[in-house]
């Protein structure tokens, strides 16, 4: 019988050190997660799109059209209706603009830079006249930055 509760006392002695061993391993040992990125970060890009998306279409025409950009569209002036809306964005966003006409494959216009972290693309359809363009702008923040 005297064996027994030596080996019990062996087991609960052994448990004992493993709870201690763990309990200080798992007090020195820090694991650092980053916090997931903001929605807002994303928010404030998606936001900065649109609202160029919207002074783009706003602007009235200067010949003929519906507002300024649709009228640079049927001149086909692609490069002149993405530095419009490149130029509208707020301070600290830059943006690629990519114009498709129908279904063709988007082709970048006006200035064209590489991000620097990242991006939002907002997407908007465009009629001028019996065609349907795809006025896409990956906008980023200057410098990667928030």
């Amino acid at each position: 019988m005297r064996n027994d509760e030596d080996a019990q006392i062996h087991i609960l002695e052994m448990l004992t050190l493993f709870w201690l061993f763990f309990m200080s391993a798992t007090f020195l040992i820090r694991i650092d997660v980053p916090d997931a990125r903001s929605v807002a970060h994303d928010a404030s890009l998606e936001a900065a799109g649109e609202s160029v998306l919207q002074y783009g279409l706003g602007l009235d025409a200067e010949v003929a059209g519906e507002n300024r950009l649709t009228e640079l569209l049927s001149e086909s002036e692609y490069d002149g209706a993405c530095t419009l809306l490149q130029e509208a964005l707020i301070a600290g966003k830059e943006a690629n603009c990519w114009l498709a006409k129908n279904s063709a494959t988007s082709h970048p216009h006006g200035l064209v830079g590489t991000p620097s972290g990242n991006t939002v693309t907002v997407h908007h359809l465009v009629t001028v006249n019996d065609d349907v363009w795809t006025v896409s702008l990956t906008v980023w923040n200057i410098g990667g930055g928030a």
